[in-house]
């Protein structure tokens, strides 16, 4: 059983005329909701041309060719499958009809991507973006795609180059519509920590390299960006290297002495090496700068070190 699901990636704004534009949007919307393929092909084709450069065609494009290939596969598994299957799927459980307690299967549902037309949409993308590199909803798109089809190198790759174009435009994105984006390097840096806090929890024997390549160049172009020296000091920390966490995570706190996940890492690691002077010390600030959670864990951490 298999179903297309139609889903809007990047949102749709034209930039040519006013009117035009709002024919072109509402009529993209209209079909790409109501899976009329061949008539949203040839709307397209009509829009190419009368406008072949518009940057909001690139993403329809991108758009139509990712609706495409996503499909919904569903299965019915036994109970011993279902450590098998991707957990983000959909479960339902499938009981006998003669003893309703007893449990007997599932029926499960996914999503799955053609990987043909993924391409095809990313093309789109690539080539909207060699004209308008400042667009970040693009950039942004074409990273959450990447990521959903497990490419995660060439999202790390995508990922460096939003860094690396960020500082040549001196961090003056642009998003939907062509419009300048408020605080662009903060709703940047936010979106690739994000994806950063996802990669430590991949199954790909790669992650840590994901890491600690977009981090070192952060670190390199932002040298004041916390997050980088607390991703790697948490990086280093799982890996069991405590020399190298510990020194991330001072040079973490050099650059923002009140930032309390920082100060709770160096107090948690001075902890467990056995460092009771340094994690009272850090205690104590967390104490004095977190909120009412943080301040509560450290009043109990001090006492602990205080009675040993």
């Amino acid at each position: 059983m298999k179903k297309r699901l139609a889903v809007i990636v990047i949102a749709l704004i034209m930039l040519v005329s006013a009117v035009l534009a709002d024919d072109f949007k509402d009529t993209y919307v209209q079909l790409l909701k109501s899976n009329k393929d061949e008539e949203l092909y040839q709307h397209l084709a009509d829009w190419e041309q009368a406008d072949p450069h518009n940057p909001e065609l690139y993403i329809a494009y991108f758009n139509y060719y990712y609706n495409l290939s996503r499909e919904e596969r569903v299965l019915v598994i036994s109970p011993s499958q279902i450590d098998q299957v991707n957990p983000e799927g959909t479960f339902f459980r499938l009981n006998d009809p003669d003893d309703p307690d007893k449990l007997v299967g599932y029926l499960y549902s996914e999503i799955v991507y053609n990987e043909e037309k993924i391409g095809l949409a990313l093309n789109y993308l690539n080539e909207g973006l060699k004209r308008y590199p400042a667009r970040l909803d693009m950039h942004l798109g074409k990273i959450h795609i990447l990521g959903l089809v497990s490419r995660h190198e060439a999202q790390k790759d995508a990922l460096l180059e939003v860094l690396n174009i960020s500082t040549g435009i001196d961090n003056q994105w642009l998003f939907q519509d062509g419009a300048g984006l408020e605080d662009a390097y903060n709703f940047m840096i936010e979106n690739i920590q994000g994806r950063i806090g996802q990669y430590f929890y991949l199954e790909d024997e790669r992650k840590n390299d994901y890491i600690s390549e977009i981090c070192q160049r952060m670190i390199d172009l932002y040298p004041d960006c916390v997050y980088a020296y607390n991703n790697l000091g948490s990086l280093y920390y799982y890996e069991g290297n405590y020399g190298e966490a510990i020194k991330y995570f001072k040079l973490a706190v050099e650059h923002n002495p009140f930032d309390t996940i920082v100060i709770n890492n160096i107090a948690h690691l001075a902890k467990i090496t056995g460092d009771q002077e340094t994690a009272l010390e850090y205690y104590k600030k967390l104490q004095e700068y977190g909120n009412d959670t943080e301040r509560e864990l450290a009043t109990e951490q001090i006492g602990k070190l205080e009675e040993e």
